[in-house]
């Protein structure tokens, strides 16, 4: 067997270890509690335990390949060295306020009609609606372990094997629609989204899978620049925790968190969170090409 073969039949192993957990609990999930486990309130605590432990699939998927293939533990991106690459670390933890900033601007002038900042997001309390978000991404960076799950199996084992099978563009597109697509029993199941909207479930899916494309991007530079998938696990539980409407439930008004709540979650992502996902995307598509010429030039 060639090695390009031998890459291939990995990813596909990867790739069916790694899908096969979600595709068939999830269905069982919705069958027992007789609906949607993302949309029901008597599922809530269960959703949330297998959401948890789904996101551990990919990092078995990895462990299993490398088992089934006997190709060991080389290259397996648990390098922890910040000496150099503090500056990915911390841009792993402070993009995703950066994004939630970002994401409020719009939110304000798409939605909350011209209404002052001062309504919107009151001043009183800001000390402690600070130290709330402050203590939110601490506490994502320390329990991060739920995302080093997905971040071990996507940007540690599939990424670099993709690399070497295409080129660098089309590793970090195809590797977001998989990613994308992984997510697509959770996203028929109401997850990030819902149910109520337009060509449910398949427009959810497509948005979920523009939406990896771009924080690909993002989390195999960080991988790829440190050598370690710590950092993408950080941003990734960052991310998870600290999400553009934890931000605005954590600083805005009444006024402002009833409007958040009665935006359909298909338009608030079209709105306010693809604009800031695709420039974090682009410029991190753009820096991993010009890493990759450079790379190319030394040799």
């Amino acid at each position: 067997m060639s090695n390009k073969s031998l890459i291939i039949r990995r990813i596909v192993i990867f790739c069916v270890l790694a899908f096969l957990p979600l595709i068939i609990v999830t269905p069982l999930l919705n069958m027992y509690y007789g609906e949607l486990i993302f949309v029901s309130e008597k599922a809530a605590a269960g959703s949330y335990v297998f959401g948890l432990l789904g996101m551990m699939s990919p990092a078995a998927a990895n462990l299993l390949t490398r088992l089934i293939t006997k190709e060991g533990m080389k290259n397996s991106f648990l390098a922890l060295d910040l000496k150099g690459k503090g500056r990915y670390y911390t841009a792993a933890i402070l993009t995703v306020p950066a994004e939630g900033l970002l994401g409020i601007i719009l939110f304000c002038v798409f939605f909350m009609n011209g209404m002052s900042l001062t309504v919107i997001f009151p001043a009183e309390g800001l000390a402690d609606k600070s130290a709330t978000l402050l203590f939110q991404i601490s506490y994502s960076v320390v329990v991060f372990f739920p995302a080093f799950g997905e971040e071990f199996g996507w940007r540690g084992y599939l990424m670099p094997k993709l690399c070497e099978v295409m080129s660098k563009p089309a590793a970090v597109v195809v590797g977001g629609v998989i990613w994308g697509l992984w997510h697509a029993p959770l996203t028929i199941s109401g997850h990030n989204f819902g149910v109520d909207y337009p060509l449910y479930p398949w427009l959810g899916i497509l948005l979920m899978c523009i939406i990896c494309v771009a924080e690909n991007a993002f989390l195999t530079l960080l991988t790829e620049s440190t050598g370690s998938v710590f950092p993408a696990s950080f941003y990734h539980m960052v991310n998870n925790n600290c999400a553009i409407p934890t931000i605005i439930g954590i600083f805005g008004s009444e006024a402002a968190i009833a409007v958040a709540d009665n935006i359909p979650s298909i338009q608030a992502a079209l709105m306010i969170l693809f604009i800031p996902l695709a420039i974090v995307g682009t410029v991190s598509f753009v820096l991993l090409m010009r890493k990759g010429r450079v790379r190319e030039n030394s040799i």
